[in-house]
């Protein structure tokens, strides 16, 4: 690998780089920061249209909660789990 990587496809992405190079443990938490600050709890969902015969003419919508933000699709069981990986990033020891 060369250089940092550009994208974090999963949870692991993050635990790797943080083990195998220790020199870019702040990045990477700087990275899980910007992931936890990702403000996706909730999304709107269209419902039915305005008007039926006219579906240009809008929709009808509701709030919901999210059921896939951004830190489930990484691989991450809770919001916890996140912040644990980043309180984490100061103690993770280099692969020997």
């Amino acid at each position: 690998m060369k250089g940092y990587p550009k994208y974090f496809a999963t949870m692991e992405d993050y635990e790797n780089i943080m083990r195998d190079f220790p020199e870019w443990k702040e990045r990477v938490k700087a990275d899980l920061n910007a992931l936890k600050a990702i403000k996706d709890d909730k999304v709107i969902r269209a419902t039915e249209p305005i008007d039926p015969k006219d579906p240009e003419s809008g929709w009808k919508t509701e709030e919901i909660l999210n059921p896939f933000p951004k830190w489930k699709q990484k691989g991450f069981k809770t919001k916890k789990a996140l912040s644990d990986l980043i309180l984490s990033v100061g103690i993770v020891e280099a692969k020997k």
